[in-house]
């Protein structure tokens, strides 16, 4: 014990024992001021302190960042996969608006014509691959009563005839197609009479047979005569875009740009009977749709 008490570690223990309660009796309670002591330690361990706390805020803002930029992508993708569907959606619903209105046409001008002719809505389901050949598949056959040779039309104007029928379709063949010929004439004058064939393409027909003596010209309208067995007299065929004398003199032969875009034909109108007396009035209903 006596060489403990000679030891001077032991007192050198004491002594910083003794200060450190005198220090925690002085710190424990509220003051206004620091002592000496604590001020120099507070100083020293400050900017120790500040880039603690500095270094622990940018770690917690990099984590915010990188969570809220997942959050960010997967509401990305979320909405991603919305407009997606919204977009669908919306073409889905267009389309239904333009079929709406086509079948509105179609209604309203077999209404207007019922008097004197009997038409059957047809859905068109195919179309020819080839160029040389024009015609189009619809949904309608034998069992709807349809049979070859009937008129098929739009109510923009002529479209073809059936060519051939089955059970459940038939196949029109188009006025557009080089093996189609179909009586016609002018609409305004009914002077001239003539033979409107196609030429193998969409876009343009050809009258041919005219007299040199008729008046006919440019932005004239041609209709079918009601000269055939097969169409209805009066139905509006196409306007004349030019008219040319053939090398003997004794014929003309006109351009006609045809009254139905066949491109976009999509719903046409079979004519499965029709009035002779009444046919006049078909191309003046067309006109008013």
């Amino acid at each position: 014990m006596l060489r403990l008490l000679k030891n001077w570690y032991f007192w050198l223990l004491v002594l910083l024992l003794v200060g450190a309660l005198f220090l925690m009796s002085h710190t424990a309670t509220n003051r206004e001021n620091l002592s000496p002591v604590e001020r120099i330690i507070r100083e020293a361990y400050t900017p120790m302190q500040r880039g603690v706390s500095s270094f622990k805020t940018r770690v917690g803002s990099w984590n915010d960042i990188f969570s809220g930029k997942g959050d960010l992508q997967r509401e990305i993708d979320e909405l991603h996969k919305e407009n997606q569907r919204l977009s669908l959606e919306n073409q889905f619903l267009r389309e239904y608006r333009h079929e709406v209105d086509r079948l509105r046409i179609l209604v309203g001008f077999e209404e207007s014509n019922q008097d004197h002719l009997e038409l059957l809505p047809a859905r068109v389901i195919a179309r020819s691959p080839g160029n040389w050949y024009h015609y189009l598949v619809i949904d309608r056959g034998l069992r709807d009563g349809l049979r070859k040779g009937m008129t098929v039309m739009h109510p923009s104007g002529l479209v073809g005839r059936v060519e051939n029928v089955s059970n459940t379709s038939a196949q029109i063949s188009l006025l557009t197609d080089r093996e189609t010929a179909v009586g016609a004439t002018v609409e305004e004058t009914r002077d001239t009479s003539g033979i409107v064939e196609g030429m193998g393409n969409s876009r343009e027909l050809r009258m041919i047979n005219i007299p040199y003596y008729s008046q006919i010209k440019k932005g004239n309208r041609i209709v079918t005569s009601g000269l055939s067995i097969s169409y209805p007299q009066g139905i509006y065929i196409g306007k004349v875009t030019s008219v040319i004398r053939e090398s003997n003199g004794l014929l003309l032969t006109a351009t006609v740009q045809p009254a139905v875009n066949f491109d976009r034909l999509e719903e046409v109108l079979v004519v499965t009977g029709f009035n002779r007396e009444g046919s006049t009035s078909v191309s003046e209903a067309i006109e008013e749709d």
